[in-house]
C-alpha cells in the first residue's frame, strides 16, 4: 500500500509541476521580444512532461504486477486502514488535479487555435489577399482564390 501512496504522491507532483511549466511557458509565449526565454521554458515543461510519462509507465508496471486495472481498483481492494484513507484522498487530489490540467489544456488549445488563425489572417492582409463580397448578384462577387495564402478570409 505504501508504494501505491507514493506512486500516487508523485503523480500528483508531476501534474502540478505541469501545470506550473504550463503557466510559465503561456507567459513566455506572451514576451513576444524574448524567443530564448519561450525556448528555455519549453525545454522545461517537455521535461515535465517526461517525468509525468516515467510516473505513469511505473505505476502502469505496479498495476500489472498486481494485476488491478487502476489505482482506485487497487486501493478499494485493500482492507480497511488508515493507509487506504490516506490513499483514497490522495486519489480524490489527482483526480482534481488532473481535471484542472484538462481544462487548462483545452483553454491553451483554443488560444493556440486563435493565435494561428490570427497569424493565418494577419499574413493574408499582408499578400493583399482579397475574400468574397457579401453582397451582390452571383458571380459579379467572386474574387481570385489564387491570392490568398491560407484559408483565412480577409
Amino acid at each position: 500500500m505504501k508504494e501505491a501512496t507514493q506512486l500516487i504522491r508523485k503523480e500528483i507532483l508531476a501534474l502540478k509541476l505541469i501545470a506550473d511549466r504550463l503557466q510559465t511557458l503561456k507567459e513566455a509565449v506572451t514576451k513576444a521580444d524574448d524567443a530564448t526565454l519561450t525556448r528555455d521554458e519549453t525545454k522545461k515543461f517537455e521535461a515535465a512532461l517526461t517525468e509525468l510519462g516515467t510516473v505513469s509507465a511505473a505505476k502502469e508496471k505496479f498495476l500489472q504486477t498486481n494485476k488491478q486495472r487502476d489505482m482506485e481498483a487497487y486501493i478499494k481492494a485493500q482492507e480497511d486502514s488508515n493507509e487506504r484513507e490516506v490513499a483514497m484522498r490522495l486519489l480524490a487530489q489527482l483526480k482534481e488535479a488532473e481535471e484542472k490540467l484538462i481544462a487548462e489544456s483545452f483553454v491553451t488549445k483554443e488560444l493556440l487555435k486563435r493565435s494561428s488563425e490570427y497569424v493565418d489572417f494577419r499574413i493574408n492582409v499582408m499578400a493583399a489577399a482579397k475574400a468574397d463580397t457579401t453582397y451582390g448578384p452571383p458571380g459579379k462577387n467572386a474574387s481570385p482564390v489564387a491570392n490568398k495564402m491560407f484559408d483565412a478570409n480577409v
